[in-house]
């Protein structure tokens, strides 16, 4: 008979909203958690069950002595720590680690411009150069997250203000979207206990809905008992957008990127094929989230931030 046995994880980034949200899933899964933290970082929220020690990254020494008995290193980091993981690439080779989980948390970028969305190529060039030093890697790729899709305007869907922008095709393109718990179950069940070397060199995709751009009109429709007010966005105006962010370092060249990927078509394929499906468990559907009042509050997001995809419903 077959014995599951665990895998020893270490996690570094457990406080961001979806981070957060897997490192919970992975303790509960009852593998063996160490959770990685940069120095002044809050551990307050963490169990008492899961091991944590303060680490700098760029401290090579440190790093390497934390990553003993370790098999996985899985990183959930935000935006602002994409380039910090070069620290992992550098010590894993000193290491007995098996697979390391670089933070991605959204889309793959396959295009030329994708690629030079700040946030993207700074992805792309740590896997890359995990691939350059030999590291055995796996991405996963979760499509666009539920609570911040409906919430903030990054796609451009204004639930509560019975908005949205169909950019390019989007009306009758499919966006590819997961809930924070789908993706916390679904990264207990890929690595709580599956062999590394089953994961490693895969990107794995996971999605618990699609929706066109009509049907989250619809949805919005039966909510508020009125018509959405309805903005179209050229892919020629989306393009220029990013143009423009990108040059002159404006941060919303990533959300002007992802509505592109879903007005052309592409948002799903950049989930990838290899999808995980997570036994016994009951997906939420869209009607659900927008009807049925499953949608979770996003978390505080600044008001400059709010502001600035305010602007881009015009």
């Amino acid at each position: 008979m077959h014995t599951m046995s665990y895998n020893r994880i270490a996690v570094y980034g457990h406080r961001g909203w979806v981070s957060s949200a897997i490192v919970d899933a992975l303790i509960s899964s009852g593998a063996p958690i160490k959770v990685l933290y940069r120095p002044g970082s809050d551990v307050s929220s963490l169990p008492s069950s899961a091991v944590k020690v303060e680490v700098d990254v760029e401290n090579q020494q440190q790093l390497i002595d934390a990553l003993q008995d370790v098999d996985i290193v899985i990183s959930l980091v935000g935006h602002e720590g994409v380039k910090r993981q070069h620290g992992f690439v550098k010590a894993i080779p000193r290491t007995n680690v098996k697979l390391f989980v670089p933070s991605d948390l959204g889309l793959r970028a396959l295009d030329e411009q994708g690629l030079r969305v700040p946030v993207n190529k700074a992805k792309y060039e740590v896997e890359k150069a995990a691939k350059e030093a030999g590291i055995p890697t796996t991405v996963v790729l979760i499509g666009c997250c539920a609570e911040s899709t409906f919430s903030i305007g990054i796609m451009g869907v204004d639930y509560p203000g019975n908005r949205i922008i169909f950019t390019g095709d989007s009306a009758n393109q499919q966006v590819s979207i997961c809930t924070r718990k789908y993706v916390a179950a679904a990264y207990a069940s890929i690595f709580a206990t599956t062999p590394p070397d089953q994961l490693a060199g895969r990107a794995i995709g996971i999605s618990e809905m699609k929706a066109t751009g009509s049907e989250i009109a619809a949805l919005l429709k039966k909510k508020h008992g009125a018509e959405p007010q309805v903005i179209r966005h050229s892919l020629e105006k989306v393009d220029n957008e990013i143009e423009t962010c990108i040059k002159n370092g404006i941060p919303l060249s990533l959300a002007w990127w992802c509505r592109k990927t879903w007005g052309n078509g592409t948002l799903v394929k950049g989930v990838g094929e290899d999808i995980w499906e997570v036994e016994d468990y009951k997906k939420a559907s869209v009607e659900e989230l927008l009807l049925g009042g499953k949608l979770e509050p996003y978390r505080n997001v600044p008001p400059q931030v709010v502001q600035a995809f305010n602007s881009t419903f015009h």
